[in-house]
């Protein structure tokens, strides 16, 4: 396959200077094509700007495109690049859209990103079959990748950790959170629930609470709090108080989650009874290990699901087109 591809991303430079080369891409190769005997795919996201081409003399367009950035950049820039050919422009593009080279691993926005560029530069030139080929089979292949190994693995952070416990301790019915505090793991873990779909959160603060009426939650006053917070199932705390804010009391027979977030803590972990867990941050961090490391393993199968996938890809090119320009490495 007569394929490469140069490109910078967030593994290699600050963002200054990914900002500097998506405008000069978006300038020169947005609107017109400026190589000679070659077709491209611009795909530009906040965390890497790529241009996949294909030309029949790889090395001369890549010295075209490499021209065309010294004329529009002024910062040293080209220590910073990555350059691909054939097989290894096929893995990478591969990669790239399974989520496995992303800033967050296994991120799904990716995958439509590179399905739009292939499709805005469809149709706006005449794209080589070496191309179109890469870009439709690049597609498919991470669209099995993330079946198989990523789909049901979510990301590794906090508030990721916490929607899954709380799923699992509910069965999937998910009751109105109410949480405790303003602070700032608070806030955003209500912004992910509502991106969730919970729809109805309440918040108690022990001082204004306007981030309940800018963020649409309903609010509890703090007076009502220790009258109030037994009505609800799954109680979030995380503020900077040095004292339970909720101690031992008579709880009803109702299941309850209560989620200590803060150090020093919120909750006295004493609430623990049959019908009531009482989850601390260290509980969490051991579920996120546990996540990551079994993420881990499911990437690492991913890589090689992946990689045979290119190769079968590749073998059925080369089937179709007599000879393959590029050889496949090992």
């Amino acid at each position: 396959m007569q394929i490469g591809v140069i490109g910078i991303n967030h593994k290699l430079a600050p963002v200054a200077l990914r900002e500097t080369i998506a405008k000069a891409c978006v300038r020169r190769f947005s609107l017109q094509n400026p190589l000679e005997n070659a077709s491209f795919v611009l795909l530009s996201t906040c965390n890497r700007s790529e241009l996949y081409y294909h030309s029949p003399s790889l090395g001369i367009s890549h010295e075209q495109i490499m021209a065309i950035f010294k004329e529009e950049i002024d910062d040293d820039f080209e220590q910073k690049l990555y350059t691909f050919f054939g097989y290894d422009c096929f893995l990478h593009l591969a990669k790239v859209t399974a989520g496995l080279d992303s800033a967050i691993v296994a991120e799904t926005e990716i995958q439509g990103q590179v399905k739009t560029a292939y499709e805005a530069a469809a149709a706006t030139q005449k794209l080589s079959k070496d191309l179109h080929f890469l870009f439709q089979k690049s597609l498919k292949i991470a669209k099995e990748v993330r079946q198989h190994h990523l789909a049901t693995y979510q990301l590794p952070d906090l508030e990721h950790a916490l929607f899954w416990y709380i799923k699992e301790f509910f069965e999937d019915e998910l009751p109105t959170p109410l949480f405790i505090g303003t602070s700032e793991i608070n806030l955003k873990i209500a912004r992910f629930f509502q991106q969730k779909g919970m729809q109805s959160i309440h918040i108690a603060n022990r001082t204004d609470n306007h981030h309940a009426k800018e963020m649409e939650l309903e609010a509890l006053a703090w007076t009502n709090l220790q009258q109030k917070w037994q009505d609800y199932p799954l109680v979030i705390a995380a503020t900077k108080s040095p004292h339970y804010i909720l101690q031992k009391r008579p709880l009803t027979n109702c299941k309850t989650l209560l989620v200590d977030l803060a150090v020093p803590r919120n909750i006295d972990p004493e609430l623990e009874s049959a019908h009531c867990k009482v989850v601390n941050i260290d509980d969490l961090n051991q579920l996120l290990e546990k996540r990551k490391a079994l993420l881990q393993q499911q990437i690492s199968l991913a890589n090689i699901h992946l990689t045979q996938g290119v190769k079968r890809s590749l073998a059925l090119f080369r089937t179709k087109n007599a000879i393959l320009p590029m050889a496949i490495s090992a």
